[in-house]
């Protein structure tokens, strides 16, 4: 999980214009969300024709890397004044592959806490652009 602190400012000067703040919100965890989906790595090869590719694609990964479709859970939602996202995968047995409960045997697989994690510095740059966008705006209006 990556929380974005230190709005509160402009967040509370833009409840003044609650569309144009959604807007900015809306675009930048859009944004947030493709560096995550741009940082998942190339489906992990093995010598083993019976692994299917299913978890690279739940995922919106392909076997030769690059987004090939969309995650499962790639979804923005309105939080009072804030927003937030979600990335990832519904598949059951995910958790064991690249999650918190990952088994040895998946020791090539990466753990999405760590794509998160190398994407946190290119995602706070995209908030601190959109708070820098949203004061533009409020200065645009003598605030």
């Amino acid at each position: 999980m990556i929380e974005i602190k230190g709005l509160d400012e402009i967040t509370r000067r833009m409840a003044q214009f609650p569309r144009e703040m959604d807007a900015v919100n809306e675009t930048t965890m859009q944004a947030s969300l493709t560096v995550i989906h741009e940082s998942i790595p190339a489906y992990p090869t093995v010598d083993n024709p019976t692994r299917t590719g299913t978890l690279g694609r739940t995922l919106g990964s392909g076997m030769q890397g690059g987004n090939m479709g969309t995650p499962d859970i790639y979804e923005v939602k309105k939080l009072g004044g804030g927003v937030e996202g979600r990335f990832g995968t519904k598949l059951e047995y995910a958790d064991y592959v690249i999650g918190e409960s990952q088994t040895w045997f998946h020791y090539r697989w990466f753990l999405l806490k760590n794509i998160a994690k190398e994407a946190e510095g290119r995602i706070i740059k995209l908030w601190d652009t959109a708070a820098e966008k949203m004061a533009k705006f409020l200065d645009g209006k003598g605030l």
